[in-house]
């Protein structure tokens, strides 16, 4: 397991997630927007940035170079 910090666009905290090195972004993004519902009216697009970098929501999170406590921004489109 891997924690990240993520931050939802339009939310006012960071969460902590814990991803498995094979999880898409797809799914990281998803339970991000979850967690964050209370806060945040979930949409169904947003595209994930890893180090300032947009990267494809097929990649699993050990190839988007996720290491313990990175940051990840889920954007809204």
């Amino acid at each position: 397991m891997i924690p990240l910090y993520g931050f939802l666009e339009g939310d006012t905290i960071g969460l902590l997630i814990l991803a498995d090195e094979k999880e898409t972004l797809q799914s990281i993004r998803d339970r991000l927007k979850a967690s964050a519902a209370v806060r945040v009216a979930p949409r169904a697009e947003g595209y994930v940035l890893v180090k300032e970098k947009k990267i494809p929501l097929t990649a699993r999170a050990i190839e988007a170079g996720l290491e313990p406590l990175d940051r990840f921004d889920v954007v809204w489109s």
